[in-house]
């Protein structure tokens, strides 16, 4: 739910019920959970989407690259990023 997890690719529950569009899935309460639950613990432990572990993802590379870059004084910048990991091929 809401991307829990570790890395790009996760299928969001949120979005696969939406799809199935079947009446016994309920999206309501998955919503309810991500609201009281998930989004708290996401802003304390950061997780989610992140551009740099996608770039990863897309180019077959291990994530060490992004978790490095992450910590590093250039978080944040994704083009950067995308250079060094293109420059690696």
């Amino acid at each position: 739910m809401a991307g829990l997890g570790r890395g790009a690719g996760n299928c969001l529950l949120e979005l696969l019920l939406g799809f199935l569009h079947n009446p016994k899935y309920k999206l309501r309460p998955v919503l309810e959970c991500i609201q009281d639950h998930i989004e708290p613990l996401r802003a304390e432990l950061g997780w989610g989407f992140d551009v740099p572990y996608m770039l990863t993802g897309l180019y077959s590379r291990h994530p060490r690259s992004a978790m490095a870059h992450n910590a590093g004084e250039n978080r944040g910048k994704h083009v950067l990023f995308y250079d060094r990991v293109l420059e690696d091929q």
